[in-house]
């Protein structure tokens, strides 16, 4: 089943040095904006992945995809049935198969 034409995908994912642009001009409250900047500068700070992508605490790790998904259904909420909110951070999941993070 094919999605509708008028239906918006949009990817949460983090982004380097734009923590406050994570959401673009999507109309969403100021309070998940605000959200969205700090999971974003969570990843941007104590991951860090230039190099490698390994939390230094893996339970740091964890509260933060889990507020990843948290985000996804404020969004999805917020944006209603138009929209598509889709995960675009499996890769930092401390806890993903390394061979599919990339994949989900």
């Amino acid at each position: 089943m094919e999605p509708p034409n008028d239906l918006f995908i949009v990817e949460l994912s983090p982004e380097w040095g734009f923590g406050d642009m994570v959401l673009g001009t999507l109309p969403v409250s100021a309070e998940t904006r605000q959200r969205a900047a700090s999971w974003n500068e969570t990843w941007e700070t104590v991951l860090n992945p230039v190099s490698e992508i390994r939390w230094p605490d893996a339970n740091v790790g964890r509260a933060w995809y889990r507020e990843g998904l948290d985000l996804i259904d404020a969004i999805q909420q917020e944006l209603g049935g138009r929209y598509r909110v889709m995960n675009g951070f499996s890769a930092y999941n401390p806890d993903a198969d390394p061979q599919r993070a990339g994949s989900t």
